[in-house]
């Protein structure tokens, strides 16, 4: 009990002294392991920034925040808002939002899995049980906003458009999503940003397209619902 105390205390929190220098080793592989694991989560933070200043980044938030878990698959959660926080960062200021979207990228990908409902399964559902049901949403699907450019600096590196043709000063929504094997990040309308996060809180149908057209006049619920069920992300329907 007592050697694993003194291990704990020697790897679990680096502020603390070492109880004896040849920690000091393995204490290093452990800072080397989990700045390896924040590059495999943030691969176009790491291409925005460049490998060292990356690679500075990620052990000073090693340094900070150690992993709760052995499993270091939810380790970096927190990383951007690290980012956000980090001076030497401060310049390129949609850095900390484009972490976001690859966090949200990672959660989707490692979400549980869901049979997307097929055309018989909608046209099963009668005409006057529509505006009273509530669509259950796939469980990696996830809704991210930002006032900048995000989603298409993104892009840019997993051959979109070059960085040079994007206005990172553009406000963008976007829908991230695993529906089948690979997950998708597809950048969407703010009305129908709107109208699926009211949907994703638990709201009916009608009371969902209500509230999207306060917002959002011109709204067009039944094109909108219709455009959600070719993203193959409605699992399932309470009417």
């Amino acid at each position: 009990m007592m050697r694993e105390e003194t291990f704990r205390k020697a790897i679990g929190d680096w502020r603390q002294p070492l109880p004896h220098p040849r920690f000091a080793g393995f204490r290093n592989n452990v800072a080397a392991a989990l700045a390896a694991a924040l590059r495999v989560r943030f691969p176009v933070i790491e291409r925005l920034v460049g490998r060292e200043f990356f690679a500075a980044m990620a052990h000073a938030y090693a340094g900070e925040q150690r992993p709760q878990s052995p499993v270091l698959i939810g380790y970096g959660g927190s990383f951007p808002d690290f980012i956000a926080g980090f001076p030497p960062a401060a310049g390129v200021a949609y850095l900390a939002d484009v972490a976001r979207l690859e966090s949200a990228w990672w959660r989707a990908y490692h979400a549980a899995d869901a049979s997307p409902l097929q055309a018989q399964d909608f046209a099963a559902v009668p005409p006057e049980d529509w505006a009273g049901a509530r669509l259950i949403i796939h469980p990696s699907a996830e809704l991210y906003s930002s006032p900048w450019a995000a989603v298409s600096i993104w892009h840019a590196h997993h051959g979109g458009r070059p960085m040079a043709e994007i206005n990172v000063e553009e406000a963008e929504w976007a829908l991230v999503c695993r529906p089948f094997a690979d997950v998708e990040l597809r950048r969407i309308a703010p009305a129908s940003h709107c109208f699926l996060g009211h949907l994703m809180a638990g709201l009916a149908l009608a009371d969902a397209a209500e509230r999207a057209a306060a917002s959002y006049p011109g709204f067009d619920p039944a094109a909108q619902t219709g455009a959600l069920a070719s993203l193959n992300i409605i699992t399932g329907l309470q009417t």
